[in-house]
Formats: structure tokens, sequence, C-alpha cells
């Protein structure tokens, strides 16, 4: 089968849903709180080397929209997102991570300056709930406080690490002195000289815990955590867990803020995440053209015996910023770049532009990406920023890939509903019940007309067609490509289970196509 990751965790279809539910990417989020950050002041950001300065008072990130002004909800549509590779919410959310675990998921964002009736946030962060269908819930300021050593309002690139014993690390990139540009005598020894600016903060890493991934997040800290500021300081954490269960934190160099170079490092921690536990180890730098000598914000998967390193390239606020991939023979390296081109980029065809910030989260087994990309007709440092997420694939011989739209939503909508306690206990009934929840052609359709058409899909199935050919015969309007999908993976755990070799063979090589 082609899907590598597919057979590894998706022995039968029964498991896999019951699996994905504990896991769900919409799972039901039962902790909230209310926004608590007191109001952040406009502060001018500090320009980077080769990139227009930001006007003075100028936002940045604007955070997330509301539904209403009396509302915490936000609009997610992650269906249409993965249907038509476009943003799951359109309100400035830049830099995204997410933590995934067994009632819900959290999705993490750099800092948001206060607008017009709303609080600026150090990290905002939205919760998603299958209660609540595809909506999400702004729960506020995870890091409602920041150290005294820094500045408020430049708090980047969020990273959470869901610690074994129940609690939770949050990794940050933040200004390394207060005040801002270094202007105080005499100078902090994370001050660094600029071309362009003159002297200015470095930025450095910051870590700080809770008991909860809504936060609070507590930072007791007196100096930075992780500061090379021999090279321009360090941005961009992300936690990632070798085999032994050990965590390793992925930081950016951040050599393009005073002229010096970029690169990719990664670093052990103890076991509690608080502290380094040995030096760090240079993955990548940035060496080929595409890259405009910078490269920056890493993530890692592992899968099978290969590490495989993701990192943005290029300058963020354009539309030449883009994904790179690179192969690794261990969490430390040594990494290969196996392309002289971008693995995800923008345009060919596609209206996404400048795609970025990627980070990775797990559901049961499959693997999710979420990053962002600039907002239509944006550029340079004020630019917006939407989020998007991916399903990820492990073509056998292949690099990883983005799952093809339609199946990937398709198995996204399988795992926010099966299981619902509100479906009915006969497998019929349930069958029906989940296609019909099908934003497509399949919902106005009555019962007799699903059951045929989850009994035509078993039936294609017995008979060893591909996905393209169940496709072209049975998706007839009103039924959309998305709602034979659906029919296939809620036909194979409901109406002929006995098919489940098949079904995984058909859904695997939708996913890789």
């Amino acid at each position: 089968m082609a899907n590598r990751l597919l057979p590894r965790c998706l022995g039968a279809l029964t498991p896999l849903l019951t699996v994905l539910l504990a896991t769900v990417v919409l799972g039901g989020c039962s902790t909230s709180t209310s926004p608590v950050a007191d109001p952040l002041g406009t502060i001018p950001t500090p320009a980077r080397s080769g990139q227009p300065a930001v006007t003075v008072g100028q936002e940045a990130t604007k955070g997330p929209i509301r539904a209403s002004a009396s509302s915490d909800r936000v609009h997610l549509d992650v269906l249409q997102g993965l249907l038509g590779d476009e943003p799951i919410f359109n309100g400035d959310f830049a830099d995204p991570s997410a933590l995934s675990f067994s009632s819900g998921l959290y999705l993490y964002a750099s800092s948001t300056q206060p607008g017009a009736g709303k609080r600026g946030a150090h990290i905002p962060a939205i919760s998603l709930s299958r209660s609540s269908g595809f909506a999400g819930e702004y729960i506020g300021d995870v890091l409602p406080k920041v150290p005294s050593w820094t500045v408020p309002g430049f708090q980047w690139a969020p990273s959470v690490w869901a610690r074994p014993g129940g609690t939770y690390v949050l990794y940050y990139s933040t200004p390394a002195t207060n005040p801002i540009h270094c202007m105080a005598e005499p100078r902090s020894q994370y001050c660094v000289s600029t071309t362009l600016q003159g002297w200015t903060n470095g930025q450095c890493i910051s870590r700080a815990t809770s008991s909860s991934p809504a936060g609070p997040f507590v930072d007791d800290s007196s100096a930075p955590f992780i500061c090379p500021i021999r090279q321009g300081g360090a941005i961009d954490p992300s936690v990632v867990i070798d085999d032994r269960g050990t965590p390793w934190l992925l930081w950016k160099s951040d050599g393009n803020c005073c002229d010096k170079a970029t690169s990719i490092s990664i670093q052990p921690l103890t076991s509690d995440g608080l502290s380094v536990a040995g030096p760090a180890r240079r993955l990548i730098g940035a060496t080929q053209k595409w890259e405009g000598g910078l490269v920056e914000g890493p993530s890692m998967v592992k899968e099978g015996s290969t590490y495989w390193l993701f990192y943005s390239a290029n300058q963020w606020g354009f539309a030449d910023y883009a994904i790179g991939i690179a192969k690794c023979a261990s969490i430390s390296g040594p990494c290969t770049k196996p392309l002289d081109h971008a693995w995800v980029r923008g345009g060919d065809g596609t209206p996404v532009q400048g795609p970025g910030g990627q980070e990775f989260y797990q559901t049961g087994p499959l693997v999710w990406m979420v990053n962002h990309a600039l907002a239509p007709g944006q550029e340079g440092n004020s630019a917006q920023r939407r989020l998007y997420v991916h399903l990820l694939t492990f073509p056998a011989g292949q690099l990883p890939r983005l799952a093809t739209g339609v199946p990937a939503a398709a198995v996204a909508q399988a795992i926010v509903y099966y299981g619902d306690t509100s479906l009915p206990a006969d497998p019929k009934d349930a069958f029906v019940a989940l296609v019909k929840r099908s934003p497509d052609g399949a919902a106005d359709l009555d019962r007799a007309t699903l059951l045929a058409l989850g009994d035509q899909t078993c039936a294609a199935l017995a008979a060893g067609s591909t996905a393209q050919q169940i496709v072209d015969s049975l998706a007839k309007d009103p039924l959309s490509a998305f709602d034979v999908y659906v029919a296939i993976v809620a036909g194979t755990e409901y109406l002929c289970p006995n098919m489940t070799a098949q079904a995984l063979k058909v859904i695997g090589s939708a996913l890789d196509s």
C-alpha cells in the first residue's frame, strides 16, 4: 500500500476511529477561560536587517476576530479549509502551533496588539470542541504576564509540551532586555548592534509552566532560557520528543537581526523541560537560492527511522516565503536537503502566498500540519497571516506530502462525528446520520437513498475498485466526491467491516494522490 502511515495506524477502521476519537482534531474542549491580559501598549517593532521597518504604532498582528462583540466564538471552517486549501480562520493568527490531547485541541499564536474594544495578548489561544461543531472559542491570553527582563507585546512562535505528569511547558521567543532598543545605560549583555537600527534587543527563548493547556502559564525566570547572543539570539522554539521520551528544543539562530547568518539548531533538555541538558547541535543553514539567505521556524516529525525537519525560509512578509524540508538520520542530525526548491510554496495556480510557520500535531497516529500564509493582497512587516490545516502522509520511498484535500476532509469528518453520542445505536441509522452531516448534497437525501449509497460503496470495495473508480461511479448530482469518501469510511465502519483492508488501500492511495 502506498501510504506507509495508514497500515501502521489503521489496522482496522474500527480501531482507527476509536483511537482517533480519543485525540480528535476537533475533540471536546471542556477547559475555558476569559481573557485576562492587561492591554498591551503599542511599541515600535525593531526592524530586521533586509526587511522594511514597521511604522511606529502599526499593528503587525491583529489576532482572533470574534463572531460578535458579546461572544468569544470565532469562526473556524476546518472542512472547507481542507477541501479547498483555504484558511480555516480568517483572523490574523501568526506562527501557529497546536496541542492535541484526549479532550480537545488548542491553537496558539504570536502576540497580538490591542484593537477597538479588544485586549491584546502575549500568547493568544483558541480552543476547538466537537460540541460546537467547527466553531472555536477564543480563550484569551494563556501567558498573562511576562517576566521583568523582557518587553511585552513581542512574544512570538509559541510551542507547548504536554509533560507526562499532566503539566505543560510553553516555549516562546521574546526580547531579551527591557527597555526595547537597548536604550538603557549601561547596555545589557543581550543587546546587539545592527547596521540599520544601531543597538537593539536580541530575541531569545523563554519558558513558562501551567497545570492546564489553557493557562495561565507562569514564567518565573530571571533571564532568558536560550540566548546565543553571538549568533544574534534565538527565536522560533519547537519541542520534539525522542524515542526515549527525552524532550529536545529546535530553534533558529536569529542572525538576520544583526547582519549574521541564520541556522537551525536542536538542543537536549532535562526531563522536566525547564533546563538545557547539553550543547546545541546545528542541523542546517541557508544554503539554497530560494531560501533568500534565511531559514527559520523549524519543526520535526518522525516516520519510521527517519526524522523529517521542516523549516520556513526567505522573508516572512512576502510571496517568496515558503516551507522547506530536510531528512535527518537522527534527532540531532546529520540532516540533508533532498530538494533544491521549497517543499510547499505559494502560487502554482493557487491564491495562497507565503506559506510558513508550520507546526505539527497528532490525533492518534495521524499527523496534521498547521501553518500560516499571507492574507490576500498584503505583504511586508504589517501583513496579516491566516491559519491553515493539512493532513500529512508518508508515501513509501518518497518525501512526506500534504494529503489531497477531499479525502483528507472526509477523514476529518469521520473523525469528528464517529462515536458522537447523538448518533443512533443502530449501525444503519448511524451510517445515515453521519453521512448526512456532510455540507454537500448528501445532507438532503433520504434514508433509503443513503443506505443504497452505502451498499454500492461496499460492493465497489468488494470488487476491488480504486478510489477514482468509486468516485467516478457514485459521485453523481447531488452527491459530491467528498460525500463518497465519507461513505467509504463510514460504510466500512457500520455496514461492511469485512472490507476494512480494501478501504484502507482506497483511502490511503487517495490521500497520497
